[in-house]
């Protein structure tokens, strides 16, 4: 079969973290580039961060594959930040396409540089297959006033670069969302005496205390033998607590105010993640409702005056939120994607990597989800079918061994 969509291989991704589409759409050049191209919203997973969200974007995996679950983690009861995982990073989307031969530039810049490196990128890139993926992090609305003029610019300038036949791309990752309460988890779970605390103090007595919260979404029980002072036995008693914080939390607490319930959901950590890292994960994860998060103090498994507090007004939040609330995008134009399409599915942001790969004729392995079938045109498609390239979800019998040692080291057999 002749390959009618064996064009010139150039690609240009705007990366414009911090962004919601609304933000953007009133501009005629982003107008322009949905009506001839691919428009889709990208959910991200829990936990949500900046950082998990950049890392689902590049690697097309979920960062706990590779040991990562949240930038705060305790450790012996104190927070630390953690920006990788505990396992080796794998080939990120530059790196996929150095591999087939493409000349890749990656680049993180301020806005006031966006549109001078898209220029200077134009100007000075080999003619060879070639791709320049530009991030630029924009919170601050009063940027809007620089972004706007400066992403019309830009656009032109990479579209009249990529051509009829090359791909170009706008997404952002995540973007920061306004809360009505914060919540501080370990206030409740005090009121509850799950946390048990030092008389006249705030320190926490661990030797008398079940579980705790930390981080932007994590519930951690205090386990014999992996903890510091752990109590709970990681045997029945563990599925004990855990059970109970399912169905209490949830049910009991809810805002004063309005009586709706501020947690909409309790993962058990199996439901969300495997592979190799899943016992350094937290036995649970808490899911906020929209509108709710964790307060700054709760993060670090410390205390509030009470358990809701107000944010400071016009205060927006990017961690530890709903994932419906900080939802990214994707519009992208190319020979090989469907003209003026709209998909309202819902769409992992760990999908974003296979999709352009795809979009780009260039193959892949080890990522966890396939192309978004329904961007493509029909054409493209039957003469470039999607293959599975997705990772195999089976354990290996080496996997299977690490399993049962750490099963073992846990006290579970």
């Amino acid at each position: 079969m002749t390959d009618t969509y064996n064009g010139t291989k150039r690609a240009v991704i705007l990366w414009l973290s911090g962004l919601q589409l609304t933000d953007l759409l009133e501009l005629p050049e982003v107008e322009a580039l949905a009506k001839r191209g691919v428009q889709v919203e990208l959910d991200p997973l829990p936990i949500t961060g900046p950082r998990g969200q950049h890392l689902q974007v590049l690697s097309g995996r979920s960062p706990s594959s590779f040991g990562f679950f949240d930038t705060l983690v305790p450790q012996n009861y104190v927070i630390q930040e953690q920006t990788t995982g505990r396992g080796d990073m794998p080939k990120l989307l530059p790196d996929i396409l150095r591999s087939v031969g493409w000349h890749v530039e990656y680049k993180e810049t301020p806005l006031a540089d966006f549109a001078s490196s898209v220029h200077q990128w134009t100007q000075t890139v080999p003619s060879q297959a070639a791709c320049l993926i530009l991030k630029c992090s924009v919170e601050d609305i009063w940027k809007r006033e620089i972004m706007l003029p400066t992403l019309a610019r830009t656009l032109n300038d990479a579209l009249a670069w990529v051509g009829e036949t090359g791909l170009l791309a706008v997404l952002s990752d995540w973007h920061p969302a306004a809360v009505k309460r914060f919540v501080n988890l370990n206030n409740y779970l005090a009121e509850m005496g799950v946390i048990e605390r030092v008389q006249d103090s705030l320190t926490i007595d661990w030797l008398n205390s079940l579980a705790y919260f930390a981080g932007h979404g994590q519930l951690w029980l205090n386990l014999l033998g992996r903890d510091a002072q752990g109590i709970v036995h990681p045997q029945g008693e563990a599925e004990e607590v855990c059970e109970t914080l399912i169905k209490a939390l949830p049910a009991k607490l809810l805002d004063p105010q309005t009586g709706e319930a501020i947690i909409e959901h309790i993962f058990r950590r199996e439901e969300l993640y495997a592979g190799n890292y899943l016992f350094y994960a937290p036995e649970l994860v808490v899911q906020f409702a929209p509108g709710y998060a964790p307060s700054p103090r709760s993060q670090a498994i410390d205390f509030d005056d009470a358990i809701f507090t107000m944010p400071a007004a016009g205060a927006l939040v990017g961690a530890g939120v709903h994932p419906s609330q900080v939802r990214g995008f994707l519009l992208a134009s190319s020979h090989a994607l469907a003209t003026a399409v709209r998909v309202t599915e819902r769409v992992p942001l760990t999908a974003v990597a296979p999709t352009l790969l795809h979009a780009l004729d260039i193959e892949y392995s080890g990522l966890e989800e396939g192309p978004v079938a329904s961007l493509f045109d029909p054409v493209y498609l039957a003469e470039h079918p999607i293959k599975s390239g997705t990772e195999d979800q089976g354990l290996s019998d080496e996997d299977e061994e690490l399993i049962i040692n750490r099963l073992r080291d846990l006290g579970y057999v």
